[in-house]
């Protein structure tokens, strides 16, 4: 397995720093009547200025990196959602398929979930969006057709309103998988009473597609 090296000691470092500076700071008021000195603003702007040098020295994902991460994602997504196949962005929930890419079928399907609700779904392509979704993600980004790369962008779209897209280009997958579970209910930790897939099987399609983890 690939790995990048963490910044674990650079943020210890820096919380450290603040705790010393808080000690030698810390005078004791001899005279109650005394206005309080600024230690406490003086801290904290200390500690964001050590956060930030850490942010500075934090090793950056070069865009090979992260486009790969992206990609390795991505097929870890189709993967969960049983759409790895060749024709993954032409399935409907179920494993039907479309006739034609132009548009979202906008097709509901019925079924039970695990709590035995009878729910349905318009879930298709190859990340299972639903129409509404879609439709959103369409407006929002002049999408023309339901396409692969059509299907990629919103996809990529989904993953940024999640705030995980950082993570992902990072390979901080265990965080990225966190934020995406409320999209992808065959992701771990999702909860929406629908099988969900382990972590570790997540880990090694991401690995096998050619994304790279950091170091835990």
């Amino acid at each position: 397995m690939k790995q990048l090296p963490m910044i674990a000691t650079i943020t210890l470092l820096a919380v450290s720093g603040a705790l010393v500076y808080r000690a030698i700071k810390y005078v004791p008021q001899s005279d109650p009547g005394q206005p309080l000195d600024d230690s406490a603003n003086q801290e904290a702007n200390f500690l964001q200025d050590m956060m930030n040098n850490v942010a500075n020295t934090a090793p950056q994902v070069s865009d090979t990196v992260a486009a790969a991460n992206r990609r390795a994602f991505l097929d870890m997504i189709a993967f969960s959602e049983g759409t790895s196949g060749p024709q993954g962005y032409l399935t409907m929930f179920g494993g039907r398929l479309m006739d034609s890419l132009e548009v979202h079928p906008h097709q509901y399907f019925s079924f039970t979930n695990s709590r035995g609700e009878q729910l349905k779904t318009s879930a298709a392509g190859r990340y299972q969006f639903l129409g509404k979704t879609w439709d959103n993600l369409a407006a929002k980004l002049g999408l023309p057709d339901f396409s692969p790369q059509s299907q990629d962008a919103g996809a990529i779209e989904l993953i940024r309103q999640r705030g995980a897209l950082p993570d992902v280009d990072a390979g901080r997958l265990d965080i990225a998988v966190q934020k995406c579970a409320p999209v992808w209910a065959s992701l771990p930790g999702a909860g929406y009473a629908q099988p969900e897939r382990k972590f570790y099987q997540l880990q090694a399609a991401f690995t096998d597609a050619g994304g790279m983890i950091v170091s835990a």
